[in-house]
């Protein structure tokens, strides 16, 4: 468990996170090992020491907090730029950015946002 550690310790150095994709061909074992960990951390079946030390290193526990977060500010940039948050079908450039706010506001209008998430939209009049 130390030598695959040590494997994401470098590479958090290399890359500046913790991010390292499940299939990643420069080092196979090292993704799975990392998906491997959130797995486990989410079952609660991670020793607490190795929590304890992937925390250290500020693991990335949720890729899709990650994800979101990446799309939010996306969202931020675009208010600032246009006033608004107002991003319909006729956005074309960035069909994933379009699809993404689509579902923010399908899942606000079913109230099924988690709170975190809901206050950073409504701190910003997500519409």
């Amino acid at each position: 468990w130390q030598k695959i550690f040590q494997k994401l310790v470098v590479y958090k150095n290399v890359h500046k996170n913790t991010m390292v994709p499940k299939r990643y061909d420069e080092d196979p074992p090292l993704g799975l090992w990392v998906s491997n960990q959130r797995q486990k951390y989410k079952n609660h079946k991670l020793l607490l020491s190795r929590t304890t030390l992937l925390n250290s290193i500020d693991f990335v526990w949720e890729v899709d907090d990650t994800k979101w977060m990446k799309m939010f500010k996306k969202l931020v940039a675009y208010k600032k730029m246009h006033k608004n948050t107002l991003i319909t079908s006729r956005h074309k450039e960035d069909p994933k950015f379009r699809t993404w706010v689509s579902n923010q506001r399908r899942l606000y209008k079913r109230n099924e946002l988690l709170k975190e998430r809901l206050d950073k939209l409504n701190s910003i009049g997500f519409v």
